[in-house]
């Protein structure tokens, strides 16, 4: 009988046993770099498909139920780029968005596209790659359809917040009344006579003071927040006297809006407004203030996100908003109106939790998208008479408001700084000159015509982008 080779046996095995190791690990590699191909194949083309997709949406054209997305994740994208710009840059959030804003209006990206399409065109030519840019202008953003629903909801939310931080007696009081009658006085007779100096009709002298007159406060509060300097006295004084601004400037545009008609329609508008504002600012803060102290509290719980309380308090104040565009006032003013009677709240700090979410996603887009209103052809081509307009206006806004805060007790600085803060103009401004585009004066001519338009729109952009370097220097020494 013969015994079998042990040491025989046992090496065939483990070579055996090797062998299968090596063809697992084998396959295992084979696997695995399958896996490796098979995942930059997929990330190769989603990259050519999102290429292809991003060069369609901003040379193609699509239609604007689909570019509406397009256009908002730009937009975040933007607002992003912005705040590590401010970081960079040291200058407020709010200028660097208006700066973005105006870098990707279709006015301004054309003119960049054309000249980088050029550079890159002769570029490709030298090294003799047959391969050109495309040549139409990019389509990144539009200033209207959605981007200005979100806009007017930034405005909105960006005044409601400002309204939970205010008391009705430190905003409505005779100072903040003196200081925006003189800021709509001045301005408007300064526009008035600039006009008529210059050789212009009656009618659009008129528009041109009209167009001076409004203050678009969202830009000071959003800088003066910044600042940490919301509490103050002077602070409070710029707000109540930019609410009570804007009613008096709309009440310039209702008188202003019946001039080419003349007669009882110059004055019949007036005091209809002026009837309906009384009602709406006084009776809107009683009634609220009811409504919130017995019955909006009992909705608004500990938990992290209350639907019902949340989903109330935007059905108020989109409904005061709306109350205050029925009646001719701005969106703006029923919202701040609103936030003030919600400040009656016990529960204002889980308010302002609750809105910071809508907060960071509307307001940016509202700052942006003054930016992109901006016309850099109208602006280089009416250079000159839209540099003195604005010099006029940044004035004005300082000499009429600072004036009307000093006769009520405050301070030179305090006044300066105050004066500074009424300087932005916005979208009154622009809602002016878009009545005027439609109006008809005596000779049967539009009031404005489109490159008056221009220059008065260039006017509210540069007053609105000038104003953040200015506070920041005029506000730089008040007490937080």
């Amino acid at each position: 009988m013969r015994i079998p080779k042990i040491g025989r046996i046992g090496g065939s095995r483990l070579a055996r046993d090797a062998q299968g190791q090596i063809g697992s690990i084998a396959q295992g590699e084979i696997g695995k770099n399958a896996k490796v191909w098979a995942a930059v194949l997929f990330f190769a083309l989603a990259l050519l498909l999102f290429l292809s997709v991003l060069r369609s949406s901003v040379f193609g054209e699509i239609s604007e139920e689909k570019k509406i997305w397009f256009e908002l994740s730009f937009l975040l994208l933007a607002a992003i780029i912005a705040e590590m710009l401010m970081h960079y840059l040291k200058q407020p959030f709010v200028m660097v968005l208006l700066l973005v804003g105006v870098l990707i209006s279709p006015s301004a990206s054309g003119m960049i596209y054309a000249a980088l399409s050029g550079v890159m065109n002769s570029f490709f030519a030298f090294l003799g790659i047959a391969f050109s840019m495309p040549a139409g202008a990019p389509s990144l953003v539009q200033s209207g359809g959605i981007v200005e629903v979100f806009a007017k909801l930034g405005a909105i939310f960006l005044l409601f917040k400002i309204g939970l931080h205010c008391e009705v007696k430190g905003i409505f009081n005779v100072k903040n009344f003196v200081i925006a009658l003189l800021g709509v006085v001045v301005p408007f007779a300064a526009g008035y006579l600039f006009a008529i100096w210059g050789g212009h009709s009656f009618f659009y002298a008129l528009f041109l003071g009209a167009a001076l007159t409004a203050t678009s406060v969202g830009v000071t509060v959003a800088v003066l927040e910044e600042m940490k300097l919301l509490h103050t006295q002077m602070a409070q004084a710029i707000l109540g006297a930019a609410v009570i601004d804007d009613v008096l400037a709309l009440l310039v545009l209702s008188f202003v809006q019946g001039a080419p008609a003349g007669g009882a329609g110059m004055l019949g508008g007036v005091f209809s407004l002026l009837a309906s504002t009384l009602v709406f600012i006084v009776g809107g803060i009683v009634l609220g203030r009811f409504i919130v102290a017995n019955y909006f509290d009992a909705l608004v719980t500990d938990e992290k996100m209350p639907k019902k309380g949340f989903l109330a308090m935007l059905m108020y104040l989109l409904f005061y908003a709306y109350v205050a565009e029925f009646i001719g006032l701005s969106a703006i003013v029923g919202a701040f109106v609103a936030g003030i009677t919600m400040s009656y709240s016990r529960k204002t700090g889980r308010l302002l939790d609750m809105f910071y979410p809508l907060e960071a996603l509307f307001v940016p887009v509202f700052f942006i998208s003054l930016g992109l209103l901006v016309d850099v052809d109208a602006l280089a081509q009416n250079i000159v008479p839209v540099l003195l307009i604005s010099m006029i206006a940044i004035l004005a806004k300082i000499v009429g408001c600072g004036a009307g805060a000093a006769l009520s007790g405050s301070k030179f600085k305090e006044s300066i700084a105050i004066g500074v803060g009424m300087v932005p103009r916005g979208e009154i401004a622009l809602i002016i000159g878009l009545y005027g585009l439609s109006a008809i004066g005596a000779d049967g001519k539009t009031v404005l015509s489109a490159a008056e338009y221009s220059i008065i729109a260039s006017m509210a952009f540069l007053t609105t982008i000038v104003s953040p370097l200015l506070l920041q220097v005029a506000a730089r020494n008040q007490a937080p």
